[in-house]
């Protein structure tokens, strides 16, 4: 796992320039956006190889959350470049659901593991855990359960402010006859949770900063705004299909028809 961390850094640096790129009205942002996703499918895929040749399904709690992740990679892919295709928020939630049910079980075990030998740093990491938890059914859930997303976001930020909060305050905790801080026991995992969470704040802060006007949204030329609009109107799940087509994709459909008029009239 570690010998990945210096491409999680590289592409975490090219996520934030392309974001930025894309908020200064440049259309090359999305596409670095849209690497970067594709890369972090490569990768996770990659993982997921490995995984299975060298332990077969025995692994299969591990399994389940690359293919999750390598799903949910490619379909941020495909919203980044505003390419939708039949049932794909079906698929997006049950990856979604997939992985935070795989997190949920590690938070048991990881608790179940961790009370025995330390009660306050097993609290600690109960917060962290539910937290994630939280945070990927609010960004997965979206288009299958609008109404739950927003607040499971919330209180997932909620709960790790607490447990940076608490765990800055609190001294080091003796764990298997060793000194060590809560933030060391979660940096020791073999899993992606750190690359979750960091991963989640990211958008929780972009999130909110757009709300509030301080930062711009994501901007691309290839369509009117008033397709892009439509388009996340239909992945949060506000807008049903008429006979299976959605209003975006109606929309685009003239929009291409207009613009092959136009071409065959110059």
């Amino acid at each position: 796992m570690k010998q990945y961390n210096p491409f999680y850094y590289l592409l975490f640096i090219l996520l934030i320039m392309g974001s930025f790129a894309s908020m200064a009205l440049n259309s090359y942002g999305l596409k670095i956006v849209a690497g970067v996703c594709v890369a972090f499918a490569i990768i996770f895929f990659t993982q997921l190889i490995y995984r299975m040749r060298r332990k077969g399904l025995k692994d299969w709690l591990s399994i389940t959350e690359l293919i999750s992740l390598f799903t949910l990679a490619i379909i941020f892919c495909l919203r980044v470049m505003y390419i939708h295709f039949t049932l794909v928020e079906l698929i997006f939630g049950i990856a979604g659901i997939l992985l935070a049910v795989v997190y949920a079980i590690r938070l048991v075990r990881n608790y179940n593991r961790t009370i025995r030998k330390n009660k306050k740093l097993a609290y600690l990491v109960l917060l962290f855990n539910a937290s994630l938890v939280l945070y990927i059914l609010s960004m997965t859930v979206l288009p299958l359960a609008p109404s739950m997303s927003e607040p499971a976001g919330i209180l997932g930020f909620a709960l790790v402010i607490s447990f940076v909060v608490l765990s800055y305050l609190s001294k080091d905790f003796m764990y298997d006859g060793n000194k060590i801080t809560s933030f060391q026991l979660i940096l020791q995992r073999k899993d992606r949770s750190v690359l979750l969470m960091s991963m989640f704040i990211l958008f929780s802060f972009y999130a909110g900063l757009t709300k509030i006007n301080f930062l711009p949204g994501m901007y691309s030329d290839e369509f009117p705004q008033a397709y892009f609009q439509l388009v996340n109107q239909a992945e949060r799940g506000e807008e049903k299909p008429v006979e299976g087509v959605y209003s975006h994709q109606e929309f685009k459909a003239m929009y291409d028809s207009f613009v092959q008029r136009e071409i065959e009239i110059e």
